[in-house]
């Protein structure tokens, strides 16, 4: 009896296996056994062909918070275009997106994250400014992009629990959403890509690190497979979005060709034209806004400019290079797009040119400023008043550091000389590890010429002492002179202000503890201090008790600009020491830091530089009030009056304060009430 040889059934192998697999298993002869993938694993094991970013979002995106509703089409933003399909290319890892609102800034970023979870998955993590903006973006933004997408509701588990808000639970990753100023939700999760959005509206609270620093920790791990986008309005010079565009290594902007004329070029405000004798409201509504070619000199409506941005592409501002050429050539980690209103299809040129006209008429500050970060796109520089360092260099004369001006030599021969110099005073700002003082001689009168003598850093109390009282600072005779008062800031460093009290309670009478105020009733007040705070917050007797000096800032620091803008040869000149080997550079840059702002009616720092010279010259000018120094009298005066009058002359001792009068109004009158004395 013959014996069957069994037949092998034929079996119907999956073709998303690797043909080489295939090829392989047909060979073996041994029984093979039906087996099936999850929808999971296809996707996962299929080897899709590679696609752009652009291209998939033109696929798979589809749009219904918009104003053009419907699949997401790269024709409409066109500058959106490379910026989407550069974000994933090898070597970049952090991109920046300065732009205006209404630009399509933010949902080329979305379509960056959903290509990601289609493609590339890995964790992701939106920070915003605030929980309330963090909730919203996700119900709004992200899980609908999701849910319309027919390629990415593939992903979700249909737990109603991993679409809370805060946490998008996918099949395969996790999408986290986090604010600024919560510690807790930006630490402890790995994360490949981050998306810091409205970079400049974060609220940090100082006691930790920057949110934008604590996000771009938890990236470290995916090394450069993590990518990381910047997008924000920017709003001042000093703000991180254009912080994050100063220091990237490419800066690219949009080029687009004329319509007309075909010359390429970036489009610029300066450009933008309308009738003068049309108000603000008739540009914007007879839609009159035009912007003019530098080149052919022909005018653009709105359909030019969206024809003109359809053909446009993006160039490096330094080489005028392409983007992608750029990128091949030096393969840039950071790579930065600056986005104005001026080229984004849903705003038209009336719109810019109409408030640009409003401007020219109203010269309001808040608008101009709105234009500035929100039609331009740029930051906004509010610096009112603004000296340089070279004007304030301008001031040195010959004499050393750490000399006294002498006194001025005799007209008639026979005559003795005339003083000049009617006291030493120094000024201290405290600091958490050190002091910053100025010691300045001034001269006699009601508005005295001043001289710098000595500007340095202490390291301690004791220094301060040998410095302040203890050292001697010679003149151009040889005759010595001491420091005869100063004032510390005792607010400027809080948690040295107990210590600050104790060194003006142990010096009384020389040292003067102050506190800055702004707008006060009058430009010196004072309050009795019986007790300081101790290091265990107990509270410590002063003994005698102590004076804390309340000093209007805004009007001493007036006084203090304005004795700086009079010329080193006219009457009550501000005098600096001679400048070797840059030793002044510091005090130069400190003593413009800060500038007068009209708005807040106030001096303003805004870009949060160091000011302690500035700081430590206009409590000077406080305490030269204080003392009563414009009552000093020359002592050739003071010898002619005794010669004169029959009555001995009282011994002068130290000058004495005023009594405190009532100064309302604005600074205008405060300065008034000053001259008057």
């Amino acid at each position: 009896m013959e014996t069957q040889e069994k037949q092998t059934p034929a079996i119907k192998l999956p073709p998303c296996l690797h043909p080489e697999t295939l090829r392989v298993l047909k060979r073996i002869r041994r029984p093979l056994y039906s087996c099936t993938f999850s929808e999971g694993e296809r996707v996962i094991a299929r080897r899709r062909p590679p696609i752009l970013v652009s291209k998939w979002a033109e696929q798979h995106r589809i749009i219904h918070t918009s104003s053009r509703p419907g699949r997401w089409r790269n024709d409409v933003t066109k500058y959106t275009q490379d910026l989407m399909d550069a974000s994933f290319c090898e070597g970049v890892r952090t991109i920046v997106l300065m732009k205006s609102p209404q630009t399509g800034g933010t949902e080329c970023i979305h379509n960056c994250i959903g290509y990601s979870l289609d493609r590339r998955p890995g964790p992701v993590l939106y920070v915003y400014p605030d929980e309330i903006t963090a909730r919203e973006n996700a119900r709004d933004r992200i899980i609908p992009m999701i849910k319309d997408s027919p390629r990415l509701v593939s992903f979700l588990t249909g737990n109603p629990d991993d679409l809370s808000g805060l946490r998008i639970g996918l099949i395969h990753t996790t999408i986290h959403m986090a604010w600024s100023g919560s510690p807790s939700r930006l630490g402890n999760k790995p994360i490949r890509y981050l998306v810091l959005d409205e970079l400049d509206k974060y609220q940090d609270t100082g006691k930790e690190a920057r949110s934008e620093a604590l996000a771009e920790k938890r990236v470290t791990t995916w090394g450069d497979k993590a990518r990381i986008w910047k997008i924000s309005t920017p709003t001042t010079a000093e703000g991180p979005i254009n912080q994050a565009w100063q220091t990237a290594e490419a800066r690219f902007r949009f080029s687009v060709p004329c319509p007309h004329c075909g010359t390429h070029q970036v489009m610029y405000f300066e450009f933008l034209e309308w009738p003068r004798s049309m108000s603000w409201q008739e540009v914007f509504s007879q839609k009159a806004g035009r912007y003019k070619c530098p080149t052919c000199g022909v005018l653009w409506n709105d359909a030019d400019r969206d024809r003109a941005v359809r053909d446009g592409h993006w160039v490096d501002e330094q080489r005028g290079l392409e983007l992608f050429q750029y990128i091949v050539k030096y393969k840039p980690a950071g790579i930065a797009f600056h986005v104005p209103a001026i080229i984004s299809p849903f705003v038209s040129l009336s719109e810019i040119c109409s408030r640009l006209a409003e401007y020219e008429t109203t010269q309001d500050a808040a608008l101009l400023k709105d234009i500035q970060n929100n039609y331009k796109g740029e930051p906004w520089e509010a610096e009112f008043e603004k000296r340089e360092e070279g004007a304030i260099l301008a001031l040195c004369d010959d004499r050393p550091r750490g000399t006294v001006p002498g006194p001025m030599p005799p007209e008639k021969e026979g005559d003795r000389p005339t003083e000049r110099v009617a006291a030493l005073l120094a000024g201290v700002d405290t600091q958490y590890r050190y002091f910053r003082y100025v010691i300045r001689a001034f001269g006699y009168g009601e508005y005295p010429e001043s001289w710098l003598v000595q500007e340095g850093i202490a390291q301690s109390f004791e220094a301060l002492e040998d410095l302040l009282f203890n050292a001697e600072y010679p003149d151009v005779t040889g005759r010595k002179h001491k420091v005869r008062f100063a004032i510390i800031d005792a607010m400027g460093e809080q948690r040295r202000t107990a210590q600050v009290y104790s060194w003006a309670a142990k010096n009384r009478g020389r040292v003067f503890a102050s506190q800055g105020v702004h707008s006060p009733s009058s430009p010196v007040s004072f309050t009795s201090l019986e007790y300081f705070p101790g290091i265990k917050g107990e509270r410590i007797k002063i003994p005698g008790g102590l004076l804390l000096y309340k000093v209007d800032t805004t009007m001493f620091k007036s006084i203090l600009a304005n004795r700086l803008a009079v010329n080193p040869a006219d009457p009550g000149a501000f005098h600096l020491h001679a400048q070797e080997n840059g030793n002044l550079a510091t005090y130069a840059r400190e003593m413009v830091a800060e500038v007068w702002n009209p708005e807040k009616a106030l001096w303003d720092n805004p870009h949060g530089r160091g000011n302690h010279a500035w700081d430590c010259e206009y409590l000077m000018q406080a305490l030269a009030y204080i003392v009563n120094l414009s009552r000093m009298q020359r002592p050739d005066a003071v010898e002619q009056q005794q010669t004169q009058s029959p009555r001995p002359a009282r011994p002068q001792g130290p000058p004495r304060p005023l009594p405190q009068r009532g100064y309302r109004g604005g600074i205008g009158s405060r300065l008034a009430g000053l001259s008057r004395r």
